[in-house]
């Protein structure tokens, strides 16, 4: 079942196969891989009271549009055409007489104003560099109708602003057959108020990772989306087959650097490392999704492999400032589902084990953490977190694992984690008595022979209530956001949990 309107065929270069049947959220990421569950719908329309499903996100409760406010009114601006396959460097830009690759425009310096179009037709673009500031409007690079255009990288570069990039496909290894592990994706330090949107960005197709053994893993994949400039939308991208989906970097002592970011609705799927990173404040992750997390590990860290999460935060030198004012809200986190590529394991339980949101090395202040569902081993771990929401998630282990938890812990200099609200969470475990001043109301926890009883289909990921289910009223409306997981309305009184089992669309 898919939630949402829209065609399972998706833009430049689909797949077929991944993480198995299910329901996805509404909202486009053109060209996505159709697995057996079916892919998003069209740009822009959610679905109504979607479930959590095979990619891990939940569906939309109503109509959205991408970013802020949706697409701005287009200025005066002049539509061009890139075409690798008609096209040459010396035409004018023209539908009739195209340029060749987006990468040979930005090489030869040209510029474009407010309402400029770049219009992508099939084949490789090369790997441009976006160039070019403007104070307000925006310029798009898109997919023109049926066409496939391919990248092998893209990056946004400093001074490069009011860009939109929709539809296309960033993948070297179908590009030109090459590989990497640098970024695919990478906005610099001084590119801002750019979005990625509706986007495939995967290091290979499926064909080829799915012959990867743990060498070719480390060796041929990478970050697939490095933000490093501030107020950039990251919106309803496909992402495949990668060490680290969307990183969110720092870049100073003060906590400069992507801050302002949204990363939203997007999917990671078959990863070795984070799905998502932040390493900034002042950022938003909602609605997106990860699952299919792989047991790869570097050679010589064997002992200590790399931490795994779906998101995590760590702030690392301890003379840097606190990470805060992040938002987690309504993303959807499973550790594995459906069939694997055969050449290395998943994460399993007590092995290189991968972990749901995780804050490291406080302090963090001031995060709002609600609306997630979290099917992996550990399921929220915030280490310093203070003055801080956590607020109607679901947390339990997949059908694999055996516990899952939401933990509040010490600094590492032993200072508490202080000043949290914890309320109508719906756990398997919940350890929070070494917080300090702590408000908690309304949580409940769930044994694992209970799942029947509380959940529609535990056992196929869905984890909507259960009619007469124990979560149902038993929330409380203080400190509670007002709509659930599905971007429904919640109705007095709340239920625990992520999803509201009475919850009409808002």
């Amino acid at each position: 079942m898919v939630v949402g309107g829209g065609s399972n065929n998706g833009g430049a270069g689909a797949d077929t196969g991944g993480s198995g049947g299910g329901v996805v959220q509404g909202g486009s990421a053109a060209g996505r891989d159709a697995t057996p569950g079916g892919t998003a719908g069209s740009t822009g329309t959610a679905g109504s009271a979607g479930m959590a499903g095979s990619a891990g996100m939940a569906g939309s409760g109503g109509t959205e549009t991408a970013g802020a406010g949706g697409a701005a009114p287009r200025g005066p601006g002049q539509d061009y055409y890139c075409d690798p396959m008609a096209g040459l460097p010396t035409n004018p830009g023209t539908a009739d007489q195209p340029w060749r690759r987006l990468e040979e425009v930005f090489a030869a310096g040209k510029t474009f104003s407010d309402g400029d179009i770049i219009h992508l037709r099939s084949g490789n673009h090369g790997s441009p560099v976006v160039k070019g500031g403007i104070a307000a409007g925006e310029r798009r690079i898109i997919s023109d109708p049926e066409q496939t255009p391919v990248l092998g990288t893209l990056r946004f570069a400093d001074g490069a602003t009011h860009w939109k990039v929709d539809g296309v496909l960033v993948s070297p290894a179908e590009a030109d057959g090459s590989f990497t592990s640098e970024p695919l994706v990478q906005l610099d330090a001084g590119a801002a108020n750019d979005v990625l949107q509706n986007s495939q960005v995967r290091y290979a197709p499926d064909a080829a990772a799915q012959t990867w053994d743990n060498a070719a893993w480390v060796a041929k994949s990478g970050t697939a989306i490095y933000v490093i400039g501030k107020n950039n939308q990251i919106l309803d991208n496909h992402i495949r087959n990668t060490r680290n989906g969307v990183m969110l970097e720092r870049t100073s002592v003060a906590g400069a650097g992507a801050t302002g970011t949204l990363v939203q609705g997007n999917s990671v799927d078959h990863f070795w490392e984070d799905a998502f990173r932040a390493k900034v404040g002042d950022c938003t992750f909602e609605y997106n999704s990860a699952t299919n997390s792989y047991a790869v590990v570097p050679s010589g860290t064997e002992a200590d492999p790399p931490h795994r999460d779906m998101l995590q935060s760590y702030r690392g030198d301890a003379g840097l400032t606190s990470i805060d004012n992040v938002v987690a809200r309504g993303n959807v986190f499973i550790a594995r589902r459906g069939e694997r590529y055969s050449k290395v394991p998943f994460q399993y339980n007590g092995h290189y084990t991968i972990q749901g949101l995780s804050a490291f090395d406080g302090p963090y202040r001031g995060w709002t953490i609600e609306n997630n569902v979290i099917m992996v081993e550990v399921g929220l771990a915030l280490y310093g977190m203070d003055d801080s929401t956590i607020a109607n998630n679901t947390v339990v282990p997949d059908p694999f694992g055996a516990d899952s938890e939401i933990r509040l812990a010490d600094r590492k200099d032993g200072t508490p984690s202080k000043n949290n609200v914890v309320v109508n969470n719906l756990v398997h475990t919940l350890n929070i008595s070494a917080g300090a001043n702590t408000i908690a109301s309304n949580n409940l926890t769930v044994a694992t022979g209970a799942y029947p009883s509380f959940f529609l289909d535990y056992a196929g990921y869905d984890l909507h209530l259960r009619p007469g289910s124990a979560a149902i009223n038993a929330g409380t409306m203080a400190n509670a956001p007002t709509l659930d997981a599905d971007r429904a309305m919640r109705a007095a009184p709340f239920d625990a949990g992520a999803f509201e089992a009475s919850g009409a669309p808002p």
